[in-house]
C-alpha cells in the first residue's frame, strides 16, 4: 500500500518542473529519518537586556581596565559596551507573528501584550484539635516560623472563633500561611503557588490531618479520668525526665553507629556517652599502621557525646582516632543523625 502511495504521488507531481518537484521517499521500517531545516531563527534583544548584557567578570575586567590598571566607572562601561559573540543573556523569549523578542521580566508589559501575574491558593482543612497541638507539630517539623495572634476575634458568649483568638503561622518568607481559630473546626492554609510553596503546603495539610489522630495530640487534648483507680506505682509518673530523654538520644546515636560500623561498644555516664568503634584496618586505605591499636589489625575510634546542663538538647561531639578517614566517617554519621532529628529549616 505504501508503495502504491509513493507511485501515485510521483505521478501526481510529474507535471511540475524537476527543480520544483518534492522529494518522495519510502524508508523501510525501524530506520532513523533525519530532516535538516536550513531556516535561521533570530530574536531581538530589547529593553534593559539590550543596554548591557551580562558577561563574565574576567571579560569585564579585561575590557574596561585602563592603562594604569584602574577600573572605569559603571557609566563608561554601559556607554562603551559592544556586544560580543558568546555573551550570555538571560530573559524571556516571546514569539508573535513570526517575530521573536528577548526581554527582561520587568519589560514584558512594555514590549509585549503579556503581563506577569501570580496565583494564590487557599485550602480549608477540617481540624478539631487545639491551637497548642497544631503549634507543637508545626514547630517540630519546620523552623523559623513567625506567629501572630489577633485577639479581636476571641470566642466570647458563643461567638464564632477561638478562645486564644486568630493565630497565624507564617513561613517561607511570608509565602505560606496557616490560620487557625478564625472558624471553629477549620484551619486555613494560604500560599503563593510555586514549586517550593506547593510542596510545603502539601506537607502542612498532611501534618494537620496527622495532628488530629496521633497519640501525642490525643494526650494533649484529652482530660483526666474521674474514675477511681489504684495508686500509681513509685516512679510510674509520666512526666518528662530530662535524664531519661538524654539517655534516649544517646541510645539512638548508638543504634545509628551500630548500623554503620557493626562493632560499637557504648558507655553511658549521666549526660555523657562514650562510643568505641572498631573496624578492620584492611577496609581503610588511609590507615598507615595496618596493625592498628586493637587486636588483629583493627582500627579504633572513640566518639564522645556530652549534653551540658540546660543546653536545650544541644550536645558536644568529640571524635578521636589515629585514622583520619575513620574519624571523618564517624563524625559525619553523628552529625547526620543530629540533623535528621532537628526541625526542617525552610527559610
Amino acid at each position: 500500500e505504501m508503495g502504491r502511495l509513493k507511485g501515485a504521488l510521483i505521478m501526481n507531481y510529474a507535471k511540475l518542473p524537476e527543480n520544483k518537484r518534492p522529494t518522495i521517499a519510502m524508508p523501510p521500517n525501524e530506520v532513523e529519518v533525519k530532516y535538516i531545516f536550513t531556516r535561521r531563527r533570530s530574536a531581538k534583544v530589547m529593553g534593559k537586556l539590550a543596554e548591557a548584557p551580562s558577561t563574565t567578570a574576567t571579560d569585564d575586567m579585561d575590557e574596561y581596565n585602563d592603562a594604569d590598571g584602574d577600573i572605569a566607572n559603571q557609566s563608561d562601561k554601559k556607554a562603551g559596551y559592544e556586544p560580543r559573540k558568546g555573551d550570555s543573556v538571560r530573559g524571556i523569549l516571546v514569539t508573535q507573528q513570526n517575530s521573536s523578542k528577548v526581554v527582561a521580566p520587568e519589560d514584558l508589559s512594555t514590549y509585549t501584550p503579556l503581563r506577569v501575574g501570580s496565583v494564590s491558593s487557599r485550602l480549608h482543612v477540617p481540624f478539631v484539635g487545639k491551637v497548642e497541638t497544631l503549634r507543637m507539630f508545626l514547630n517540630e517539623m519546620f523552623r523559623g516560623i513567625q506567629e501572630s495572634i489577633d485577639t479581636s476575634t476571641m470566642k466570647d458568649d458563643g461567638e464564632e472563633g477561638s478562645e486564644e483568638g486568630v493565630v497565624t503561622f507564617v513561613m517561607h518568607g511570608g509565602q505560606v500561611k496557616v490560620i487557625a481559630g478564625k472558624t471553629t473546626g477549620v484551619v486555613t492554609v494560604e500560599w503563593d503557588c510555586s514549586s517550593v510553596g506547593d510542596v510545603i503546603a502539601d506537607s502542612i495539610v498532611a501534618l494537620i490531618m496527622h495532628a488530629q489522630s496521633s497519640s501525642a495530640s490525643i494526650r494533649l487534648t484529652s482530660q483526666a479520668c474521674v474514675h477511681k483507680s489504684k495508686k500509681p506505682r513509685e516512679g510510674g509518673e509520666e512526666t518528662d525526665d530530662p535524664e531519661k530523654t538524654t539517655e534516649e538520644h544517646l541510645r539512638a546515636l548508638h543504634s545509628a553507629l551500630v548500623d554503620q560500623f557493626l562493632s560499637v561498644e557504648a558507655t553511658y555516664e549521666a549526660k555523657k556517652g562514650t562510643f568505641e568503634i572498631k573496624i578492620d584496618a584492611a577496609l581503610y586505605d588511609g590507615g598507615d599502621d595496618k596493625d592498628g591499636d586493637g587486636d588483629d589489625g583493627a582500627l579504633v575510634c572513640t566518639a564522645m557525646v556530652e549534653f551540658e546542663e540546660d543546653s536545650d538538647g544541644i550536645a558536644k561531639i568529640t571524635v578521636e582516632s589515629e585514622d583520619e578517614k575513620l574519624a571523618t566517617n564517624v563524625r559525619a554519621c553523628l552529625h547526620n543523625v543530629a540533623a535528621a532529628s532537628a526541625p526542617i529549616a525552610i527559610d
